[in-house]
């Protein structure tokens, strides 16, 4: 039988990669979009939408009715104060879950789509796996943490599998193509050798190891982190990034200082509401303070995860989609 999903986020980066992954195996799939939700992303795919409210059970009542698998993406990630944080990404899990524990008895998977923020960074110089003790340091991190405390209290009742993503880029994501055009115009940030280092994963891996993990008996009742198995000095991603997009041809360095002053002026910008991006002061010395580096053996082990996509065989793809969107 056609296995059936419903997807929330399907609008947003990750979702919308799911579910245009998902289409490709023949499933059928169910949007859980907001009233005013903008579905251009999905436009001319064969999806059924369905409109509903984080406060409004009987609409998630209705969305969670007769689905396999529920694929929780949706969540608030720009700079808004907690209670906006806590409604998006605490209150809309629980309720969600609550909703299939209400009215689909009969799912195979919830799958949470969480965050390494609800986990924290990692300790110097070591590389955290889902033993480490969660210590968040943002308002978004513990609105995540929060979301995945609701259903632990189900745990027992309801087949929930947890993934935890690091940074993750490709083709539409806003920030690694704002990253693209800056580095298009031969501006290129360089940060020291000492700045920060991070996980990261291909949006293609990151989907893929979602659905194994979605098929797997051993992943229910599960944390698990996805990437690609390298720590990455932010300098060495700029670097790579500056590869792609201009190859051996000059540019022009950009301090950290003048980097910092960016990211001044961009926390004064979204403060007025004119622009919404995640960057700032607060993103950019988590960046070139704090590692955030984590495995994920276990999800190899589990499984099977391997990711397909080095960092230049994926920023290859994301420049090459970049430019042909533009052409």
């Amino acid at each position: 039988m056609t296995p059936k999903a419903l997807i929330t986020g399907s609008t947003g980066f990750i979702g919308s990669h799911l579910v245009e992954s998902l289409l490709a195996l023949n499933w059928e799939v169910t949007c859980l979009i907001r009233p005013k939700s903008r579905t251009k992303i999905l436009s001319g795919l064969p999806v059924r939408y369905i409109k509903g409210d984080i406060d409004n059970m009987p609409s998630l009542e209705k969305a969670v009715h007769g689905q396999d698998y529920i694929f929780h993406v949706a969540a608030r990630i720009r700079s808004v104060p907690m209670h906006i944080y806590d409604r998006a990404n605490h209150q809309f899990t629980k309720n969600l879950a609550l909703a299939s524990l209400n009215s689909n008895p009969n799912l195979k998977r919830f799958i949470y789509i969480s965050s390494i923020a609800a986990s924290g960074p990692s300790p110097p110089g070591s590389c955290s796996d889902e033993t480490q003790i969660c210590c968040p340091t943002s308002r978004y991190g513990q609105s995540k943490l929060r979301g995945e405390e609701a259903l632990y209290l189900i745990w027992e009742r309801l087949p929930v599998t947890i993934i935890r993503p690091p940074n993750v880029y490709g083709p539409r994501q806003m920030e690694t193509e704002l990253f693209i055009k800056l580095i298009s115009r031969r501006i290129v940030p360089l940060l020291r050798e000492a700045a920060g280092s991070t996980s990261l994963i291909y949006i293609h891996d990151l989907i893929e190891g979602i659905i194994q993990a979605s098929f797997s008996p051993q992943t229910i009742g599960q944390i698990y982190y996805l990437t690609d198995g390298v720590e990455y000095p932010w300098r060495n991603i700029i670097l790579a990034v500056k590869d792609q997009v201009l190859g051996t041809s000059l540019f022009l360095p950009l301090p950290e200082k003048v980097i910092y002053l960016s990211a001044w002026i961009i926390d004064i910008l979204k403060s007025t509401g004119i622009i919404s991006i995640h960057f700032g002061r607060r993103i950019w010395r988590t960046m070139i303070q704090t590692p955030w580096v984590f495995s994920s053996a276990k999800a190899q082990k589990d499984f099977g995860f391997r990711p397909r996509y080095s960092l230049q065989a994926g920023l290859k793809k994301t420049v090459q989609d970049y430019k042909q969107s533009r052409s």
